[in-house]
């Protein structure tokens, strides 16, 4: 059953979200990021050493929002993809998450 997460309105256009999912006793950290007009959503870890990309700031964007980063080791990745362009796990991909909009819910999809 889809989770709600967030209203649109509450993730301004270039901006991020830390988000709570409840996976039966278990609740895991993700993020939403809204550019352009759509919402992406992935795990909050990075695949280089699966710790948390924002250090506890739930800021998961640059300072210009064209890339997601990992504060601790500076990897950089695509918005769109979740590919890592820069760093040291080039090549890899943050775990996206499933989701869809709903009129103005953000709604995360069964994963």
């Amino acid at each position: 059953m889809p989770q709600f997460v967030a209203y649109t309105k509450d993730i301004p256009e270039g901006s991020s979200r830390k988000i709570k999912l409840k996976n039966g006793e278990e609740t895991q950290e993700g993020f939403v990021i809204r550019q352009n007009n759509r919402f992406f959503a992935y795990w909050n870890r990075c695949p280089h050493i699966s710790l948390p990309l924002d250090w506890g700031s739930e800021d998961f964007l640059t300072s210009d929002g064209k890339y997601s980063i990992c504060r601790n080791h500076g990897a950089l990745f695509q918005i769109e993809t979740g590919e890592c362009v820069d760093g040291p796990c080039v090549g890899e991909s943050l775990e996206k998450i499933p989701l869809k909009v709903v009129g103005n819910k953000i709604m995360i999809c069964p994963y």
